[in-house]
């Protein structure tokens, strides 16, 4: 299962310095995502969260760069090295935004990209906390579309590896699609990615 994801920053005019300064470094992050400078991005995300204080939003995003990154890699000790800093990024959005769907999408994420990195060594371990992950998001916001959709890709890559249908799963998608249409945020760069993903992961349904 290869999962990529293109992610859209949605921009909210402030009027403070203060929030000036924050507009401008993360749309300065999001640029060098887009071109491609992944740890120039992420090491800028880090900065921002480490300036704004309590803001989750900055250690979410460098972790997802990271992610996102081991998705199109092949080099092992990278991999592991990304997730790991992931996982070190997500544990402090954590501590300011507890239950949160959004961080938790991305912990599934995190966990389901150990299972594509190398199912043998952690498809036992991490399977059931990707699982438990997309059921916690889905808990927390029942309309989130990113829950479900990707938890409707994660469900489809488990039929195909078991030999059962992945047609079933196929509902969930249309549900998305409307959840992604009712979808709106007035918070600056609030996570609104995915929604460009549903024909990929449509292919399934095919």
């Amino acid at each position: 299962m290869k999962m990529i994801i293109t992610v859209l920053a949605f921009l909210v005019i402030t009027t403070t310095q203060a929030q000036t300064n924050y507009e401008k470094g993360m749309t300065k992050a999001f640029e060098f995502w887009k071109n491609q400078k992944t740890d120039e991005a992420a090491n800028l995300f880090e900065r921002i969260a480490k300036a704004e204080k309590e803001n989750w939003l900055p250690y979410y995003c460098a972790a997802q760069v990271h992610i996102v990154k081991t998705f199109n890699s092949k080099d092992g000790k990278e991999i592991l090295s990304r997730l790991e800093q992931a996982q070190n990024y997500l544990n402090e959005a954590k501590t300011f935004s507890k239950n949160n769907a959004e961080i938790t999408i991305m912990e599934a994420m995190l966990n389901s990209a150990y299972v594509i990195y190398d199912g043998q060594a952690y498809g036992m371990t991490h399977s059931p906390k990707v699982e438990a992950l997309y059921q916690k998001a889905k808990a927390i916001e029942p309309e989130n579309p990113r829950a479900i959709l990707y938890h409707a890709e994660w469900q489809m890559g488990a039929a195909k590896f078991w030999g059962k249908d992945p047609k079933a799963f196929c509902p969930e998608i249309e549900k998305a699609i409307l959840y992604f249409e009712k979808e709106s945020s007035d918070i600056p760069f609030y996570p609104q990615w995915g929604k460009d993903q549903i024909a990929r992961v449509q292919k399934n349904c095919q």
